[in-house]
């Protein structure tokens, strides 16, 4: 029961981390697959992952904006 918990787990975090990698390729005009490969290397991925940080709570906007604002790629384009 455990692995099936664990690997369900891991399905749902690599689907969000897909999701989250499309968002920074859209604000930075990048292919997801690019997006990807920068997020995985990131201090903001190895929080996403690192349970005791409650990141992983977040919206996936919150932490793909996360991401751009370590990486002071940050613009906000959004008029509310």
């Amino acid at each position: 029961m455990d692995y099936y918990n664990k690997s369900l787990k891991d399905i749902l975090r690599w689907g969000r981390m897909g999701a989250i990698a499309c968002l920074i390729a859209e604000k930075l005009s990048i292919t997801p697959l690019q997006a990807l490969k920068r997020f995985y290397r990131s201090t903001t991925c190895e929080r996403f992952h690192d349970h005791s940080t409650g990141l992983h709570l977040y919206g996936d906007r919150y932490i793909a904006d996360s991401y751009l604002i370590e990486t002071n790629q940050y613009h906000n384009t959004d008029i509310d």
